[in-house]
């Protein structure tokens, strides 16, 4: 009974390995044909101001930064977002997001065939309805294609990404909105050291957040991080209408123990807040010592000062008790001459 366990013990083993090593050599054969084919889209968003009635035509590149030629095709979907940390949502139609059927494409342009390192300029145009709302107007255009037109290709993979379209029509817009969070936290147990935020926009246009950040060491007024390094604009955040956007700057090179000097100022809808606080980063393990040595120090003085108190208690016990004994002395001694 014993030996047939152990086989079937070896056997699930040895299967369960087999398998796994199948699944490595399956991800790695499906991973080696998706990676030729790479699609990118530039630039990221752009921003284009429209007028009711009339049409905007516009541009933006399709490129083939990969290794082999695919058939590409571009359209235009709403772009809203569903949350705080700004998800994106592509399938939603919002009063915002109505751009989508606005758009159409050029048909040279629409879809074609790109070779490796070849770029194409997409044509599209925008169609203003005359009774368009004013505000603001997202869309995403996006490009995609499919690995599967290769010939050597087994696993059809669709790719697809897009730049998103942020456009403002005139009229009776407002622009309002508020600075909610403005977080510098004081103590970290483990890097990296992150500062957060949260804007609301109030109004039917985007709004921009402008955020700045420095870290100091403790005595030194020279920052070892600063967002105003970057390139411009890198720390910037697009805030659409009706909506709150969560923010996080991070500093990844934080060390695992220090002070430092941590501010941030957020600049939004007409308002500036800064926060300037002293941050501490110490290990939990590190706390623990700490902790511990205070303690000892503590029980240490309360110790050494009930020991001075029975100290000075004896020597007051001694000290009435030699009093005492010199004062029968002297009594015995008062006796002695008076007989």
């Amino acid at each position: 009974m014993a030996k047939k366990l152990k086989y079937i013990l070896a056997a699930f083993v040895a299967a369960l390995s087999l398998g796994a090593l199948t699944y490595a050599f399956t991800t790695a054969d499906v991973a080696a044909e998706q990676a030729p084919i790479h699609l990118q889209v530039s630039p990221v968003k752009q921003k284009i101001s429209l007028t009711p009635g009339s049409s905007y035509t516009g541009t933006f590149k399709v490129q083939n930064v990969g290794t082999m030629p695919f058939d590409y095709s571009v359209n235009a979907t709403p772009y809203s977002v569903t949350n705080e940390q700004y998800n994106p949502d592509y399938t939603s139609v919002t009063t915002y997001s109505q751009m989508a059927d606005w758009i159409t494409f050029d048909k040279k342009t629409e879809k074609g065939t790109l070779q490796p390192g070849t770029t194409v300029d997409v044509v599209y145009r925008v169609n203003v309805p005359a009774d368009a709302p004013a505000g603001g107007q997202y869309a995403a255009l996006m490009a995609q294609t499919e690995s599967g037109n290769a010939d050597n290709a087994t696993v059809a993979v669709v790719h697809r990404v897009g730049m998103i379209l942020y456009a403002a029509v005139p009229g009776e817009t407002r622009s309002g909105g508020e600075i909610v969070k403005n977080t510098v936290n004081s103590f970290y147990f483990n890097p990296p050291l992150t500062v957060t935020s949260l804007v609301k926009n109030t109004g039917n246009i985007e709004q921009t957040a402008k955020y700045h950040v420095n870290i100091y060491p403790l005595f030194s007024n020279e920052a070892i991080f600063n967002t105003d390094d970057a390139e411009e604009g890198a720390y910037d955040r697009d805030v659409v209408p009706e909506t709150s956007r969560f923010n996080s700057i991070t500093w990844e090179k934080a060390p695992s123990i220090g002070i430092f000097s941590v501010e941030q100022t957020i600049e939004f809808a007409g308002e500036t807040s800064t926060v300037h606080k002293l941050v501490l980063i110490c290990p939990l393990w590190l706390l623990f010592i700490i902790f511990a040595l205070v303690f000892f120090i503590i029980f240490w003085l309360i110790s050494r000062h009930r020991d001075r108190k029975r100290q000075a208690a004896r020597r007051s016990a001694a000290s009435s008790a030699t009093s005492s004994e010199k004062e029968k002395n002297d009594k015995e001694s008062t006796k002695k001459e008076e007989k």
